[in-house]
């Protein structure tokens, strides 16, 4: 289950959009979030249609702000940050792991994707799926 979305992220994650020159350690604007979000959708396009837009747009926003102020600027790698985020309900960023590994975040977006999908399966699985959290609704 996870280990799929792990491939998922994996996949997802090479393909992040081109880093946004208007994100700079500041708060995030609206339209930050709305393009990640945006690209989210269409990477994990199921796991996201099976969230609450406003839970998704919420959630994303959260992450995307945390990635922000412990310096990770642009848009590659948040996109990387929220999709761990995702994956476990946000639980993956409170493991010890993954807090020492953001002391010191790789510069770099092929280093930055190598570390997280080198962290241990504890930190992959420390909590469900955020879609997983939703019943579908219909």
């Amino acid at each position: 289950m996870i280990a799929s979305g792990n491939v998922a992220a994996q996949t997802a994650v090479k393909a992040a959009p081109q880093a946004s020159s208007a994100v700079k350690h500041a708060k995030l604007k609206p339209a930050d979030t709305a393009n990640l979000v945006s690209h989210l959708r269409r990477v994990i396009t199921d796991e996201t249609n099976d969230t609450p837009p406003r839970v998704l747009n919420a959630f994303v926003a959260k992450y995307q702000q945390r990635a922000l102020d412990a310096g990770i600027d642009d848009l590659d790698r948040q996109t990387q940050y929220v999709l761990l985020a995702l994956y476990t309900s946000g639980k993956a960023m409170e493991q010890p792991l993954f807090v020492e590994f953001m002391k010191n975040p790789p510069a770099s977006l092929d280093a930055f994707y190598d570390a997280l999908q080198a962290l241990p399966k504890s930190v992959w699985e420390a909590g469900p799926p955020l879609w997983e959290t939703y019943e579908p609704k219909g």
